[in-house]
Protein backbone atom coordinates (compact mmCIF):
# COMPACT_ATOMS: atom_id res chain seq x y z
CA UNK A 1 0.00 0.00 0.00
CA UNK A 2 3.09 2.26 0.61
CA UNK A 3 4.29 1.48 -2.34
CA UNK A 4 1.30 1.85 -4.43
CA UNK A 5 0.52 5.72 -2.73
CA UNK A 6 4.19 6.59 -3.03
CA UNK A 7 3.61 5.96 -6.99
CA UNK A 8 0.44 7.41 -7.44
CA UNK A 9 2.19 10.91 -5.63
CA UNK A 10 4.90 10.86 -7.97
CA UNK A 11 2.61 10.64 -11.16
CA UNK A 12 -0.47 12.85 -9.88
CA UNK A 13 2.61 15.71 -9.22
CA UNK A 14 3.72 14.56 -12.79
CA UNK A 15 0.23 14.05 -14.90
CA UNK A 16 -1.40 16.89 -12.85
CA UNK A 17 -5.17 16.59 -14.01
CA UNK A 18 -4.30 13.82 -16.30
CA UNK A 19 -4.33 11.25 -13.46
CA UNK A 20 -7.82 12.23 -12.30
CA UNK A 21 -9.46 9.26 -14.23
CA UNK A 22 -6.97 7.24 -12.69
CA UNK A 23 -7.72 8.11 -9.41
CA UNK A 24 -11.44 8.19 -9.85
CA UNK A 25 -10.95 4.53 -10.70
CA UNK A 26 -9.30 4.31 -7.18
CA UNK A 27 -11.44 6.32 -5.09
CA UNK A 28 -12.47 3.87 -2.62
CA UNK A 29 -9.27 2.90 -1.39
CA UNK A 30 -8.64 6.62 -1.24
CA UNK A 31 -11.45 6.55 1.45
CA UNK A 32 -10.49 3.01 2.75
CA UNK A 33 -7.25 4.34 3.41
CA UNK A 34 -8.69 7.39 5.22
CA UNK A 35 -11.45 5.45 7.24
CA UNK A 36 -8.28 3.45 8.82
CA UNK A 37 -6.30 6.85 9.39
CA UNK A 38 -9.31 8.04 11.15
CA UNK A 39 -10.14 4.96 13.23
CA UNK A 40 -6.70 4.61 14.24
CA UNK A 41 -5.84 8.45 15.30
CA UNK A 42 -8.94 9.48 15.90
CA UNK A 43 -10.77 7.12 18.19
CA UNK A 44 -7.56 6.15 20.52
CA UNK A 45 -8.50 4.91 23.95
CA UNK A 46 -5.98 4.14 26.72
CA UNK A 47 -5.40 0.65 27.00
CA UNK A 48 -6.00 -1.12 30.63
CA UNK A 49 -2.97 -1.23 32.76
CA UNK A 50 -1.14 -4.55 33.11
CA UNK A 51 1.80 -5.90 33.89
CA UNK A 52 2.13 -9.30 32.66
CA UNK A 53 4.98 -9.19 29.77
CA UNK A 54 2.66 -11.11 27.93
CA UNK A 55 0.02 -8.23 27.73
CA UNK A 56 3.02 -5.40 27.10
CA UNK A 57 4.54 -7.69 24.00
CA UNK A 58 1.12 -8.18 22.72
CA UNK A 59 0.64 -4.30 23.09
CA UNK A 60 3.59 -3.57 21.44
CA UNK A 61 2.75 -5.81 18.37
CA UNK A 62 -1.03 -4.11 17.84
CA UNK A 63 1.29 -0.85 17.92
CA UNK A 64 3.89 -2.11 15.17
CA UNK A 65 0.75 -2.88 13.16
CA UNK A 66 -1.51 0.27 13.59
CA UNK A 67 1.88 2.06 12.43
CA UNK A 68 2.70 -0.12 9.52
CA UNK A 69 -1.24 0.60 8.64
CA UNK A 70 -0.90 4.36 8.84
CA UNK A 71 2.12 4.37 7.12
CA UNK A 72 0.42 5.04 4.00
CA UNK A 73 -1.26 8.13 4.65
CA UNK A 74 1.52 10.46 4.42
CA UNK A 75 1.99 9.72 0.33
CA UNK A 76 -1.73 9.50 -0.15
CA UNK A 77 -1.77 12.71 1.29
CA UNK A 78 0.53 13.88 -0.86
CA UNK A 79 -1.09 12.27 -3.98
CA UNK A 80 -4.97 13.32 -2.95
CA UNK A 81 -3.04 17.13 -2.52
CA UNK A 82 -1.22 17.33 -6.38
CA UNK A 83 -4.74 16.21 -7.79
CA UNK A 84 -7.01 18.37 -6.06
CA UNK A 85 -4.52 21.30 -7.13
CA UNK A 86 -4.57 20.11 -10.84
CA UNK A 87 -8.51 19.78 -10.66
CA UNK A 88 -8.62 23.58 -8.82
CA UNK A 89 -6.54 24.61 -11.66
CA UNK A 90 -9.12 22.83 -13.95
CA UNK A 91 -11.91 23.86 -12.35
CA UNK A 92 -12.83 21.87 -9.97
CA UNK A 93 -15.41 19.70 -12.17
CA UNK A 94 -13.54 16.51 -10.56
CA UNK A 95 -13.70 17.25 -7.15
CA UNK A 96 -17.46 18.24 -7.13
CA UNK A 97 -18.38 15.05 -9.18
CA UNK A 98 -20.97 12.55 -8.36
CA UNK A 99 -23.66 15.50 -6.96
CA UNK A 100 -20.48 16.53 -4.80
CA UNK A 101 -20.39 13.86 -3.02
CA UNK A 102 -16.80 13.03 -3.53
CA UNK A 103 -15.99 16.30 -2.21
CA UNK A 104 -18.48 15.34 1.22
CA UNK A 105 -16.30 11.85 1.80
CA UNK A 106 -13.15 13.66 1.46
CA UNK A 107 -13.60 16.40 3.65
CA UNK A 108 -15.55 14.01 6.22
CA UNK A 109 -12.07 12.17 6.71
CA UNK A 110 -9.76 14.97 6.02
CA UNK A 111 -11.69 16.98 8.80
CA UNK A 112 -11.92 14.31 11.22
CA UNK A 113 -7.76 13.98 11.10
CA UNK A 114 -7.49 17.57 12.36
CA UNK A 115 -8.19 16.31 15.64
CA UNK A 116 -5.99 13.20 15.38
CA UNK A 117 -3.72 11.90 18.32
CA UNK A 118 -0.54 10.89 16.18
CA UNK A 119 1.54 8.68 17.77
CA UNK A 120 5.59 10.08 17.98
CA UNK A 121 6.86 7.02 16.32
CA UNK A 122 4.08 6.92 13.57
CA UNK A 123 7.23 6.84 10.50
CA UNK A 124 6.95 10.12 8.45
CA UNK A 125 8.95 12.08 5.48
CA UNK A 126 10.19 15.42 6.23
CA UNK A 127 13.02 18.01 5.67
CA UNK A 128 13.77 18.35 9.11
CA UNK A 129 17.12 17.74 10.77
CA UNK A 130 17.48 14.93 13.41
CA UNK A 131 17.77 18.00 16.10
CA UNK A 132 14.38 19.83 14.80
CA UNK A 133 12.69 16.29 14.16
CA UNK A 134 13.33 15.41 18.36
CA UNK A 135 11.62 18.89 19.06
CA UNK A 136 8.34 18.72 16.49
CA UNK A 137 5.69 16.38 17.36
CA UNK A 138 4.38 13.64 14.73
CA UNK A 139 1.57 15.65 14.87
CA UNK A 140 2.64 18.88 14.02
CA UNK A 141 4.19 17.24 10.56
CA UNK A 142 1.43 15.47 9.44
CA UNK A 143 -1.35 17.61 10.30
CA UNK A 144 0.13 21.05 10.49
CA UNK A 145 2.79 20.06 8.04
CA UNK A 146 5.65 21.10 9.70
CA UNK A 147 8.76 20.18 7.46
CA UNK A 148 6.45 17.86 4.97
CA UNK A 149 4.67 20.49 2.56
CA UNK A 150 6.65 18.11 0.04
CA UNK A 151 5.89 14.95 1.53
CA UNK A 152 1.69 15.32 2.23
CA UNK A 153 0.06 16.76 5.09
CA UNK A 154 -3.31 17.31 6.25
CA UNK A 155 -3.39 21.13 5.72
CA UNK A 156 -1.70 21.29 2.70
CA UNK A 157 -4.91 18.82 1.49
CA UNK A 158 -7.83 20.81 3.13
CA UNK A 159 -6.73 23.60 1.56
CA UNK A 160 -6.44 22.24 -2.05
CA UNK A 161 -9.67 20.72 -1.07
CA UNK A 162 -11.33 24.13 -0.38
CA UNK A 163 -9.57 25.49 -4.06
CA UNK A 164 -10.92 22.87 -5.83
CA UNK A 165 -14.35 23.13 -4.49
CA UNK A 166 -14.74 26.57 -5.43
CA UNK A 167 -18.24 27.90 -3.71
CA UNK A 168 -19.78 29.06 -0.41
CA UNK A 169 -22.19 26.16 -0.47
CA UNK A 170 -18.97 23.34 -0.43
CA UNK A 171 -16.33 25.66 1.94
CA UNK A 172 -19.66 26.06 4.68
CA UNK A 173 -18.64 22.38 5.95
CA UNK A 174 -15.28 22.93 5.46
CA UNK A 175 -15.12 26.23 7.50
CA UNK A 176 -16.86 24.33 10.14
CA UNK A 177 -14.49 21.63 10.48
CA UNK A 178 -11.95 24.49 10.36
CA UNK A 179 -13.26 26.21 13.47
CA UNK A 180 -13.78 23.04 15.13
CA UNK A 181 -10.04 22.96 15.14
CA UNK A 182 -9.40 26.31 16.27
CA UNK A 183 -11.81 25.78 19.27
CA UNK A 184 -10.30 22.57 20.60
CA UNK A 185 -8.39 21.71 23.95
CA UNK A 186 -5.06 21.04 22.32
CA UNK A 187 -2.96 23.97 21.56
CA UNK A 188 -1.30 22.19 18.69
CA UNK A 189 -4.93 21.37 17.49
CA UNK A 190 -5.89 25.05 17.58
CA UNK A 191 -2.52 25.59 16.15
CA UNK A 192 -3.62 23.40 13.07
CA UNK A 193 -7.09 24.64 12.80
CA UNK A 194 -5.30 28.67 12.47
CA UNK A 195 -2.74 27.49 10.12
CA UNK A 196 -5.17 26.10 7.97
CA UNK A 197 -7.54 28.74 8.01
CA UNK A 198 -4.98 30.97 7.38
CA UNK A 199 -3.37 29.06 4.26
CA UNK A 200 -7.28 29.05 2.57
CA UNK A 201 -7.23 32.29 2.63
CA UNK A 202 -4.12 33.14 1.34
CA UNK A 203 -4.73 30.57 -1.88
CA UNK A 204 -8.52 31.47 -2.30
CA UNK A 205 -8.55 35.45 -1.53
CA UNK A 206 -11.38 37.47 -2.03
CA UNK A 207 -14.08 35.02 -2.59
CA UNK A 208 -13.47 33.30 0.92
CA UNK A 209 -13.91 36.90 2.79
CA UNK A 210 -17.83 35.79 2.43
CA UNK A 211 -16.92 33.17 5.41
CA UNK A 212 -15.18 36.05 7.33
CA UNK A 213 -18.14 36.82 9.53
CA UNK A 214 -18.02 32.97 11.10
CA UNK A 215 -14.61 32.47 11.52
CA UNK A 216 -14.17 36.31 13.47
CA UNK A 217 -15.33 35.61 16.51
CA UNK A 218 -12.42 32.36 17.07
CA UNK A 219 -9.96 34.42 15.57
CA UNK A 220 -10.85 36.83 18.04
CA UNK A 221 -10.44 34.37 21.32
CA UNK A 222 -7.14 32.79 19.30
CA UNK A 223 -5.34 36.63 19.45
CA UNK A 224 -5.06 35.85 23.12
CA UNK A 225 -3.28 32.11 22.55
CA UNK A 226 0.45 31.44 22.62
CA UNK A 227 2.53 33.48 20.56
CA UNK A 228 2.66 31.43 17.68
CA UNK A 229 -0.87 30.60 17.23
CA UNK A 230 -1.88 34.36 18.10
CA UNK A 231 0.60 35.73 15.09
CA UNK A 232 -1.38 33.31 12.74
CA UNK A 233 -4.68 34.57 14.13
CA UNK A 234 -3.39 38.89 13.19
CA UNK A 235 -2.22 37.68 9.58
CA UNK A 236 -5.58 36.15 9.17
CA UNK A 237 -7.17 39.63 10.32
CA UNK A 238 -4.54 41.47 8.25
CA UNK A 239 -5.47 39.47 5.14
CA UNK A 240 -8.97 40.23 5.37
CA UNK A 241 -8.58 43.77 5.85
CA UNK A 242 -6.59 44.01 2.98
CA UNK A 243 -9.31 41.88 1.17
CA UNK A 244 -12.04 43.67 2.38
CA UNK A 245 -10.42 46.89 2.02
CA UNK A 246 -11.70 47.66 5.64
CA UNK A 247 -10.72 47.62 9.71
CA UNK A 248 -11.79 44.75 11.08
CA UNK A 249 -11.22 46.64 14.58
CA UNK A 250 -14.79 46.73 15.37
CA UNK A 251 -15.78 42.74 15.00
CA UNK A 252 -13.13 41.37 17.11
CA UNK A 253 -14.10 43.17 20.04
Amino acid sequence: RYAFWSLSAELSKSLRSIFLPCLTSVLTDVIDELEIAVSLLCQRTKKKTDGSKRRRVEESDSSADDMEKVKSLQPLLLCLESALKADAHEGGDWTRGDDNQRYNMILNHLGKLLLAQVPKETPLLSDLTSKEKASTSAYQQIVQGVGTLEYGNVVGCLTALAAAAGNEQLWKPLNFAVLEACGHERNEVRKAGIGCLLSIIETIGEEYMVLLPECLPVISELLEDDEDTAAMAKECVRQGEELLGESLEDSLR
